[in-house]
């Protein structure tokens, strides 16, 4: 496989976690946008925590506005701004050095509360409208996919811009300033994460171990860049903006209820075929560091 050109990062780009595997709407509209908002935010003098909790706020009116179909584009347009502000947070965060563990935590929950928002108005108004109950076994299955995509999605991103951009080993998080809940809800997260991906974890241990004081190598970086790329760029189509792209559509032909149908099939679909695709990635890493 042709090894990817390391990225010539423009001016400004310093509030970028990831920019060689920006998805092209984050990369053209919701950065450059979220980047005003911090710029804003941290001129009025608000924290991360403030924006992600009027982020998330956001987030749950526009999910909650879909129980009305009629009002389906105006929450489409909400969850726009969610988005902007989703990456204002995280933006403002790196900007000014206050990036914590409680701050992730904060921004997840509110994605997870934005998509709960949406999928019960999305059954209450469907049943409400004199639809089947048997929706909710629908929305029940696709928020399980739902979860799943969530967390792949975000876990293979932060290990391509842990490894290959930062050039540091990914490594469990044992933030000790944290509540007990916070911890114990963190550890959970990333156990989930671990099982769903596979053999990566071998990946990461294998350059950990060739990475003295956890910073990876030239050689590493450029391998793991090699073999993820593209896959993690696949990844992308797992992330929120795909799902806030189908409420919009199907806001507009007045469908709503077909949204846990497009979880459920072409993102499902989507999901295996990445998974395949990343796994025969990592046995090419492996095979590549033991040549090596």
């Amino acid at each position: 496989m042709t090894l990817p050109a390391e990225p010539r990062v423009p001016p400004n780009t310093l509030a970028y976690k990831a920019y060689e595997i920006e998805e092209l709407a984050d990369l053209y509209f919701f950065r450059p946008v979220g980047a005003r908002v911090a710029r804003a935010a941290q001129i009025l003098g608000l924290s991360p925590t403030h924006v992600t909790l009027v982020g998330g706020a956001i987030g749950i009116a526009a999910g909650s506005l879909l129980y009305d179909e009629p009002l389906g584009l105006i929450a489409f347009a909400l969850l726009v701004v969610h988005s902007v502000v989703d990456s204002a947070d995280g933006q403002l965060a790196r900007m000014t050095g206050q990036v914590t563990e409680l701050g992730r935590i904060l921004n997840g929950l509110g994605g997870y509360m934005t998509h709960a928002a949406i999928y019960i108005a999305i059954v209450a108004g469907f049943i409400g409208r004199g639809g089947s109950v048997s929706i909710i076994g629908l929305a029940l299955l696709s928020a399980i996919a739902n979860t799943a995509h969530a967390q792949l999605y975000d876990y293979f991103r932060n290990s391509y811009a842990s490894i290959a951009i930062n050039g540091v080993v990914q490594r469990g998080h044992h933030a000790t300033t944290l509540l007990p809940w916070a911890r114990g809800l963190l550890r959970a997260y990333e156990t989930v994460q671990r099982r769903l991906t596979g053999i990566h974890g071998r990946v990461e241990t294998d350059i950990a171990t060739r990475s003295p004081r956890g910073a990876v190598s030239d050689a590493d970086r450029a391998r793991y860049r090699a073999c993820f790329y593209w896959p993690v760029r696949g990844w992308n189509f797992l992330g929120d903006n795909t799902r806030f792209y189908a409420v919009g559509v199907l806001a507009w032909i007045h469908h709503l209820e077909w949204f846990f149908a497009f979880v459920l099939i072409p993102m499902n679909v989507a999901l295996a075929a990445l998974w395949i695709w990343q796994r025969r990635a990592d046995r090419r890493f492996l095979r590549s560091a033991v040549v090596g």
